[in-house]
């Protein structure tokens, strides 16, 4: 193998994170008895994407995310008399009754499990993301993982990845390879810190972090040619 370690990340690398919010919000809304509609979700999942972009720039923290989150999309609903802790552990608690890999990811990382050694890096909650590892089926081919709620630092910080380093034995850089969708918070954070990069890119979105990017794929089958 090309690689000792492949890093990667979770919510819409191996993960189908856009499956279990969809679920997780329209299960929700009609627990709470909030009407629920499908336009709902590109407005929630916009919103939310700037929260997390503030969390990754530091601007605000794991525990704010959890409520601000849902006030911004309610102030936006108008949408009142909300207990926003509640909603958001019940939110919580559906995303991972709705955790799903994505299709074809399960046999790949088997066929790799035993040939590399595979760690997860994910930007994300410890009491969304623990319990969904946990649930995996193929949770033990993973030699680490680790979440940015539980260590106090986050992608793309160098401290992330410099964590993340030690952890899986400080080998030279060239033996890692950070593979994921968020061309920022993967490609840009992993090789500014020096590993090589693969940004995952289903949607043949333009790449702006072009000068970051060492390979690019549309389908995780892909990766096996790069790192053989």
């Amino acid at each position: 193998m090309k690689y000792t370690w492949i890093l990667f990340d979770a919510d819409n690398t191996l993960f189908d994170f856009t499956h279990s919010q969809r679920n997780a919000l329209r299960y929700t809304f009609e627990e709470f008895g909030l009407e629920y509609h499908d336009d709902l979700f590109p407005v929630f999942t916009q919103l939310n994407n700037k929260i997390w972009q503030a969390f990754d720039e530091n601007k605000i923290t794991h525990d704010e995310i959890k409520t601000e989150r849902f006030k911004v999309l309610f102030d936006n609903l108008n949408i009142q008399n909300v207990n926003l802790d509640d909603f958001n552990t019940k939110f919580i608690s559906n995303l991972i009754k709705y955790s799903k890999l994505i299709d074809g990811t399960e046999q790949f990382l088997l066929s790799l499990a035993g040939n590399i050694k595979m760690a997860i890096i994910t930007n994300g909650m410890k009491e969304v993301q623990r319990p969904r590892f946990n649930k995996c089926r193929i949770k033990n081919i993973f030699d680490g993982v680790f979440i940015s709620g539980e260590m106090g630092l986050s992608k793309p910080n160098k401290e992330y990845f410099r964590f993340v380093h030690k952890k899986t034995g400080n080998l030279d850089k060239s033996e890692y390879l950070v593979v994921g969708d968020n061309n920022i918070a993967d490609v840009r954070g992993g090789k500014k810190y020096g590993f090589d990069t693969c940004w995952f890119n289903p949607h043949l979105l333009e790449n702006d972090q072009q000068e970051f990017t060492d390979f690019e794929i549309q389908d995780i089958n892909q990766l096996k040619k790069i790192i053989e």
